[in-house]
């Protein structure tokens, strides 16, 4: 019996998800929604419109496209990635099979159970599914969200999408941090500024001339203005 668009869209929806890592039920509900994606997805693939039996092979690519993106991504962001670990290794180790009652088995074979767990992050499928939709804008609309309109001058669009994807959540990551360095490095140096201001404050009232404080600046030893003088012989101050 051949089946219609809607009867196929049925047909894909999962009753039951398994994965071969064990995931917490928010982790699981995760799984559900980037199914429920893939449907979307596969719901406009005009090769299912054809032939709408393809549905359930579809919708299992496309999870298992996301799941390697999520993965790829992941990996690139861990300073203890594995040398293999990169998209062509992920690809081989995943598997998707949904038995005629709706339960739908995903392996991960041998990539490490932690990467896995680590891989679902809410904001990052969140910005899959924004980059990934058929009817949106791609990477344009990802950036445009990521980096307030502004855009990342260190990121080449281009290639194939989970590469794409993950590369410039690379990008965006090393931008972000970096960013992040320079403005702690501005606080310090204001704090900095500002506990100098009130030591060289201190050093005058308490009988140091102007001119030494000059000379310690000067020859670099600015460290012996925050040099304890409470055990050292008071001075009169000079008039």
């Amino acid at each position: 019996m051949s089946l219609n668009l809607p009867q196929a869209k049925n047909k894909a929806q999962a009753k039951q998800l398994i994965t071969s890592v064990p995931l917490t039920n928010t982790q699981m509900r995760l799984v559900g929604l980037l199914n429920d994606f893939a449907i979307h997805q596969a719901e406009y693939d005009p090769e299912v419109r054809q032939f709408p039996a393809k549905m359930v092979y579809k919708v299992n690519d496309e999870l298992k496209l996301a799941l390697v993106a999520l993965l790829t991504t992941c990996s690139l962001l861990d300073p203890k990635r594995h040398g293999n670990e990169a998209q062509k290794f992920f690809e081989d180790q995943i598997k998707i099979v949904q038995d005629s009652d709706g339960h739908k088995v995903i392996d991960f074979g041998s990539i490490r159970p932690e990467l896995v767990q680590q891989s679902f992050i809410p904001e990052v499928i969140d910005d899959w599914i924004l980059y990934r939709d058929v009817n949106g804008d791609g990477i344009h609309a990802l950036m445009d969200r990521k980096t307030y309109m502004q855009g990342l001058t260190t990121y080449a669009r281009g290639g194939h999408p989970v590469y794409e994807f993950a590369r410039f959540y690379r990008r965006f990551m090393e931008d972000k941090l970096a960013k992040k360095l320079q403005e702690t490095q501005r606080v310090k140096e204001i704090a900095l500024k500002s506990l100098t201001d009130q030591v060289i404050q201190h050093q005058l009232e308490s009988g140091q001339s102007p001119q030494q404080l000059l000379e310690q600046i000067i020859s670099d030893k600015t460290e012996q203005l925050f040099e304890d003088k409470k055990n050292q012989p008071l001075r009169l101050t000079k008039k």
